[in-house]
């Protein structure tokens, strides 16, 4: 069984010209793979004093359920004692891997595997220990090995396009996607990530289709109206997007993010006032981000508020030294 970790709200800012605020991107539903957890099934009997392999390991997963991880460790290490079983190897990897504990997962994936080729959720979860220890490449590797055996799972698409964004291989994120989308036509994920990789390849009009399916979905969606707004926005509809991004405030009004990319359509459209207003509550909201510092400055600057595009400057420059190139060149000394 797999279960998906539940959604992330990313950050991403562009860079800009000297006389014009971040551009807006949209932000992946989910930007992380999630484990396959261990499984109890209800009709399962909890062994109150377990005595064989299978009793501690179904305690094992019933602590897990519980959050009691390192209880549950020890119950599937009671079982090992009794009898290597490559379920109770896997539960335990799991285990360890919920602990960060990514070594120790590691190696229970292995042998789970090799006592059981066969298994899909070992391979899947030994991507997802390699994918957080930063080798990807072997990641995917292995959740293509589960792909294979489990060809009809519409999750392991989903989750090798996750690690395939993560590398920047956005074409062949947006391959996955599809696959997942083809084999689970109703999977909100699937539509608002692919948006989400269409927008990063300039593919807007595409984007745009898959977000209309994502908020056909998910009508009360509020993230999925914020990439679409950003979508329209990058396609010069402006309009548009603020009829999106005025939706998203309204169901999610304490997001940062939100206002700062309808700060940036208003000032796109010249309406430099109500930027500022934006990007001010954007700063509010999220104080420790430096773009939203630099796209007020800007809006100021436009307006012919000097003082204040200087402060919003040196804020932004006090928490990016790097980002010198985003400032109009009479800001800095």
């Amino acid at each position: 069984m797999r279960k998906l970790l539940l959604p992330l709200l990313a950050l991403i800012v562009a860079g800009c010209t000297p006389d014009a605020p971040d551009m807006p991107e949209a932000e992946a539903e989910d930007r992380e793979p999630a484990d396959r957890f261990p499984f109890l099934r209800d009709n399962d009997p909890l062994p109150a004093e377990p005595t064989d392999e299978a009793d501690f390991r179904k305690r094992g997963n019933a602590l897990f359920a519980q959050g009691a991880i390192d209880q549950a460790i020890e119950d599937y290490t009671a079982a090992l004692k009794i009898k290597p079983n490559p379920a109770a190897y896997y539960n335990r990897g799991v285990a360890y891997s919920s602990k960060d504990q990514l070594d120790l997962a590691l190696a229970d994936f292995n042998v789970a595997i090799e006592l059981d080729p066969e298994g899909a959720s070992a391979y899947y979860n030994r991507g997802i220990v390699l994918h957080r220890q930063g080798k990807t490449a072997q990641a995917i590797a292995d959740v293509s090995k589960a792909m294979d055996l489990e060809p009809k799972d519409p999750s392991l698409p989903f989750n090798r396009g996750l690690m395939y964004l993560a590398i920047s291989l956005t074409d062949r994120a947006i391959a996955d996607f599809e696959k997942s989308i083809e084999l689970d036509p109703q999977s909100f994920d699937a539509h608002l990530n692919r948006g989400y990789a269409c927008q990063q390849i300039g593919q807007y009009t595409e984007a745009i289709k898959s977000l209309d399916e994502a908020i056909r979905l998910r009508p009360t969606n509020a993230k999925a109206y914020s990439n679409r707004g950003n979508a329209y926005g990058r396609k010069g509809d402006f309009e548009q997007a603020l009829k999106d991004l005025d939706e998203a405030i309204r169901l999610s009004s304490r997001e940062a993010q939100y206002y700062n990319n309808r700060g940036t359509i208003y000032g796109q459209m010249g309406q430099h006032q109500k930027a500022v207003g934006d990007f001010g509550r954007a700063i509010d909201l999220q104080p420790d981000i430096a773009a939203y510092y630099r796209n007020r400055g800007h809006a100021n600057h436009q307006l012919g508020e000097t003082l204040q595009a200087e402060a919003d400057f040196a804020t932004a420059l006090e928490m990016e030294p790097n980002a010198r190139d985003s400032i109009p060149a009479q800001y800095l000394k």
